[in-house]
């Protein structure tokens, strides 16, 4: 944070009370991930089904595209990491998560949760708009 502000143009439009309160908002929920268990398990669980959802579209990219797609290779490798091809192995994985994402939206369940996370925004850091 003081890199920032030092290489900054304007430094006085940096609120010193907005920084610190960030800096403080993210220890706490630092800890509060941290420390509760049921908070922890909560988001192991949507860890999980993420990593699930990805380990799923690897697989039908594997089967669709073959060796391009994550599957085993036909020839041995001379390079380490040469046989990842981002167009067939990590932009299928963008685009389910992208169309999990809009249909959370068409179902009316993360607009509710923008909503809390701007409110909330709002309320510890005053901002509003895009930022918040």
């Amino acid at each position: 944070m003081p890199q920032g502000w030092a290489l900054g143009e304007n430094r006085r439009a940096v609120s010193l009370r907005q920084a610190v309160i960030g800096l403080a908002v993210t220890l706490l929920t630092a800890v509060v991930l941290i420390k509760l268990p049921p908070v922890a398990r909560a988001f192991g669980v949507i860890n999980d089904a993420v990593g699930a959802i990805s380990s799923a579209t690897r697989a039908g990219t594997s089967f669709v595209f073959g060796y391009l797609g994550g599957g085993a290779l036909p020839f041995d490798l001379k390079a380490p990491g040469a046989d990842f091809i981002l167009a067939f192995q990590a932009l299928p994985v963008v685009l389910i998560m992208s169309v999990l994402t809009t249909l959370l939206f068409y179902w009316r369940i993360l607009p509710p949760v923008v909503r809390g996370m701007a409110w909330l925004l709002e309320r510890t850091l005053g901002v509003g708009g895009a930022v918040g």
